[in-house]
């Protein structure tokens, strides 16, 4: 018949290897998540160089007074899309007040 110390013992080696398993569980999870993590920086990483490359080509195939003239009018609409949908959110919250 098992001893109380031995009941113990196993208690003590079962909790031991569990909480190691879940060390090693948790070890792999983490360095999995930075590996992606990683991937995706670097994916990133490598479409704003595309995007800046294929700029500076369109800018140097462009001539620079018409590169100048898209540029500013890129600005502008910019600009309006944000003043146009403020404009727009602040109606739509006034609509909602008055709606209630």
């Amino acid at each position: 018949m098992f001893m109380l110390s031995d009941i113990r013992d196993i208690i003590i080696i079962f909790g031991i290897s569990t909480s190691f398993l879940l060390l090693l569980i948790s070890t792999i999870l983490i360095v999995s998540t930075f590996q992606k993590i990683r991937k995706l920086t670097k994916f990133i990483e490598n479409s704003l160089e595309e995007i800046s490359d294929i700029r500076k080509k369109v800018k140097n195939t462009i001539p620079k007074p018409v590169s100048s003239v898209i540029d500013g009018a890129i600005t502008i609409k910019t600009v309006l899309d944000k003043v146009f949908n403020k404009n727009r959110k602040e109606n739509k919250e006034k609509e909602k007040e008055n709606g209630k």
